[in-house]
């Protein structure tokens, strides 16, 4: 079977099964590039070695050629009973740990306060009280600021989020201003925003208020929500909901952003405060440290003269 061939029926299987417009370009953008280094589709792994060997950038991107690359032969594996040389085939890019990018709380309110027109601070505001993404802030309807939710479309469908009262009177003047239409923040050609435009609005604001690179996009936003809300006390399972996580893992990794508090708890509980703590009572019990100090800052010639104290005969 011809790999473009192979590749059109598994989206239009996608299609099919109505997944979302953007997972389907997502697929196509990275199949096509398979298509073209292996033409005819291989039904042996090395091929499949060699195209990922020659994709550059991180590892994040590398691995996400191989996940739609790995999503096709699942597929025709299912449909057609082809063999799929990429089961056991130990090819699977490694994902090294990263630390997400944040917000500290002086930077997200500088970011806030760059925002100079109404839109934009609801925009901003709405982001990081919710942590949703920014598509689905971009596409927020009118109709579905609730008085302490919004409704917006997820990536699995419908999402309820909870808002906070200064998000909801933001989201309304904003709807006063622009006046009755489908959108909360639209386009001014009748559509809503769009992602990419939410990203460059974002970016520059972020850059504005002096945050560091690297990721200055929306996404850094939403894991500034996930990492505070944790810290203020909440708990995974709610942060799943609110997020939309299928995966409980996925936000667990949130858990592991707290380094502040992490930084605290490790003063507080290091095994060096118990260390001085013990050589503090028995030095500041003995005067030995007091003695010591006036030691050491006695000339080589009068600490040779002295005679040693009793303290000093038992510090010494």
């Amino acid at each position: 079977m011809r790999t473009e061939e192979a590749i059109q029926i598994f989206l239009d299987n996608c299609r099919a099964r109505n997944l979302k417009p953007s997972t389907i370009s997502w697929y196509w953008q990275r199949l096509a590039r398979f298509a073209k280094h292996s033409p005819v589709l291989p039904n042996n792994v090395r091929p499949i070695e060699n195209f990922l060997a020659g994709i550059n950038g991180t590892a994040e991107c590398k691995h996400s050629y191989f996940s739609s690359v790995r999503a096709l032969y699942y597929f025709l594996e299912s449909r057609y009973h082809t063999p799929n040389p990429i089961k056991d085939s130990n090819i699977e890019p490694r994902l090294y740990k990263k630390v997400m990018p944040t917000l500290e709380p002086d930077e997200a309110m500088r970011f806030l306060l760059t925002a100079g027109t109404l839109r934009d601070r609801a925009l901003f505001t709405l982001l990081l009280d919710t942590g949703i993404r920014t598509t689905e802030a971009a596409t927020l309807r009118q109709s579905r600021v609730r008085e302490e939710s919004v409704i917006v479309d997820g990536k699995s469908g419908e999402l309820e989020v909870p808002i906070s009262e200064e998000t909801r009177r933001l989201l309304l003047a904003q709807v006063a201003l622009i006046g009755p239409g489908d959108w909360v923040f639209p386009n001014g050609k009748g559509g809503p925003l769009s992602r990419h435009t939410v990203y460059k609005l974002v970016r520059a604001h972020l850059e504005a208020a002096k945050v560091p690179g690297p990721k200055l996009g929306g996404h850094r936003l939403r894991h500034s929500f996930g990492r505070g809300y944790l810290a203020s006390g909440g708990d995974t399972r709610s942060l799943q909901k609110i997020m939309g996580h299928k995966d409980i893992m996925t936000t667990e990794r949130y858990v592991n952003l707290g380094m502040k508090d992490i930084v605290a708890k490790h003063h507080r509980h290091t095994p060096l405060r118990l260390i001085h703590s013990a050589a503090q009572g028995v030095l500041f019990k003995n005067k030995a440290i007091e003695e010591a100090e006036a030691i050491i800052t006695q000339s080589p010639e009068t600490r040779k003269s002295s005679p040693p104290t009793r303290q000093q005969d038992r510090l010494f």
